[in-house]
């Protein structure tokens, strides 16, 4: 004979609430302008949820924690399936609003609180960036747009970080240009801007709180140490001279100045190169007339299309 055996019930499974917030925003505007946000927010748990009261339990912040007179309420578009106003399982509710943006870079929170049948409290945020357009400003902020290529910005206080787009930075940040090209656009004061293109190195950018002032882009990176006789002694002594530290090209018109180790290059509207040797600082000029500026001899001559200058090394 055989042993009936003891059926054991499978434990029971233990429900849980979860909710997702997801957003969407207009991606850049000019000041004063109106921000449209949609936010999905989606039941991931197997709970019925509800967002009390009557699918309003929703809020958002445009960007100003400490002022709620600028917050807003999205509302609830669609997503109910069955009308029953319960956030159900696999359910997502879409809510549109809108705010105004200030003068500067907006960050607005969707806040969303819901509660389950058996009382559960569950919540979720989401964040979204919007661009606000500013008006270069000398010493203060430069526009940037990415040409071609990738392109890296690290502002100051920040990490590299690509550039998509057309934005504004701060004066003092690092462009990595190595693999792409960038333009930048500077402020002279009185709404009035001029602007070229820039590729192929590392720079940093200054420019003076004045009206009509030079914005600079000091050449950064490059291992000199490449120049010291060891490091070159598989190479011949003219190689060794010419050898190649750092460069940017620059092409357009404007107020820019561009400055490697030893010299610096200033244009009003050209197509130059600034390399940094292990002899000395290249400044070769391919359209218009540069005025080179060299550091040791403190003379300052003009270079012409199709024509170098070596500032050279001690």
């Amino acid at each position: 004979m055989f042993a009936l055996g003891t059926a054991r019930s499978a434990p029971a499974r233990a429900f849980a609430a979860a909710i997702d917030v997801t957003q969407t925003c207009t991606p850049r505007v000019k000041p004063k302008a109106q921000v449209d946000i949609q936010a999905v927010v989606a039941n991931t748990g197997d709970v019925r949820l509800t967002i009390a009261p009557n699918l309003t339990g929703i809020g958002a912040d445009a960007g100003t924690p400490l002022d709620e007179s600028d917050d807003f309420s999205p509302a609830y578009a669609s997503g109910d399936a069955n009308n029953n106003q319960i956030l159900d399982p696999g359910e997502h509710w879409t809510y549109t609003g809108s705010y105004t943006a200030g003068t500067e870079d907006m960050t607005d929170i969707i806040d969303v609180d819901a509660l389950g049948a058996g009382g559960e409290d569950v919540g979720d945020l989401a964040n979204c960036d919007t661009d606000v357009i500013q008006t270069p400003q000398p010493g203060v902020i430069v526009g940037v747009q990415r040409v071609s290529g990738k392109v890296l910005v690290k502002q100051p206080g920040g990490k590299f970080v690509p550039l998509k787009g057309a934005t504004e930075i701060k004066v003092g940040s690092i462009v990595d240009t190595t693999h792409g090209t960038i333009k930048l656009i500077a402020g002279l004061g009185g709404g009035k801007t001029n602007s070229a293109n820039f590729n192929d190195g590392l720079f940093k950018i200054q420019q003076s709180r004045a009206r009509n002032a030079y914005m600079t882009l000091v050449l950064r990176g490059g291992n000199f140490g490449v120049c010291r006789g060891r490091a070159l002694s598989v190479f011949s002594v003219d190689a060794k001279r010419k050898r190649q530290v750092r460069r940017l090209w620059g092409n357009g018109k404007g107020r820019f100045t561009t400055k490697g180790r030893y010299s610096s290059a200033t244009v009003r509207g050209t197509h130059w190169l600034v390399q940094d040797r292990c002899d000395g600082t290249l400044t070769r000029v391919l359209r218009g007339v540069v005025k080179v500026k060299d550091f040791r001899t403190h003379k300052t001559i003009s270079v012409r299309a199709g024509r170098t200058y070596l500032a050279k090394a001690p």
